[in-house]
């Protein structure tokens, strides 16, 4: 770890926007500490749920959300896995991992696409996400920045969680991410109507949610205020008193 460059990182921070959340300040100096177009951060639950704390931009803010409607891309296997993910030719690349998630993310403008895990030890909190505009893979101080980024943030999220009961969310980190409870809701409400595990709820709602072109948190909404709900005689998802809007 060079300490210089660790001095520098904490120095970015302290002189960003003091209006501006922890959250967005770690993901805008993420982006431009590693010279990469944009940055975001996602946490990775116990049940497998990827929510988004924070991104710098637009379309980090968008990438991280394909990932949670689809269920898969590099942040979700950087926090499942134990390796950075370092996709800088996404086009071309030969990787079948990504099927749904490839196309729509170079639709975004991401050209290239890295994940960094965020862990201490044998605790896994989720990952580093960075983007770029333009194919190239990292440097090889980028991904020393990368990395040191990561565990910056992966320190910061623990503050903010410290001294929270064990099992609960801290009110600090509620207040900055996204942590949609209403999907978990919905999912839940989704279960108990078509008589599923949750589990099968919640990719019924991502399926649902990316043939609808719509975001996940939109239809988790949409199903919690009953405007929509899921027919399981039919397969079918009913918008209001039951008009149909197709299948899964």
């Amino acid at each position: 770890m060079s300490i210089d460059r660790l001095i520098e990182i904490f120095g970015r921070l302290a002189d960003h926007d003091s209006g501006e959340s922890p959250s967005r300040t770690l993901c805008n100096v993420a982006a431009g500490f590693t010279e990469l177009s944009g940055a975001g951060i996602a946490l990775y639950s116990q049940e497998h749920q990827l929510t988004s704390l924070g991104t710098s931009n637009p379309t980090s803010h968008e990438l991280l959300d394909l990932e949670m409607v689809l269920g898969e891309g590099p942040c979700t296997d950087a926090s499942l896995g134990e390796d950075a993910v370092d996709e800088g030719h996404l086009e071309s690349s030969t990787s079948m991992r990504w099927l749904a998630y490839t196309p729509i993310a170079l639709s975004l403008g991401a050209c290239a696409v890295f994940a960094f895990p965020l862990r201490i030890g044998a605790v896994r909190l989720g990952a580093l996400s960075l983007y770029r505009d333009q194919r190239g893979e990292l440097t090889e101080l980028q991904s020393s920045d990368c990395y040191l980024m990561a565990s910056v943030v992966t320190r910061a999220v623990l503050a903010m969680q410290a001294g929270a009961p064990p099992d609960t969310l801290a009110a600090q980190l509620e207040g900055e991410g996204s942590f949609d409870f209403t999907t978990h809701q919905a999912a839940g409400m989704v279960a108990v109507q078509g008589t599923m595990l949750i589990g099968d709820a919640m990719l019924a709602l991502r399926s649902r949610a990316f043939s609808s072109n719509s975001t996940l948190s939109s239809l988790a909404g949409r199903v919690v205020s009953r405007s929509v709900h899921f027919d399981p005689s039919s397969g079918e998802w009913l918008e209001g008193q039951g008009r149909r809007q197709g299948g899964l």
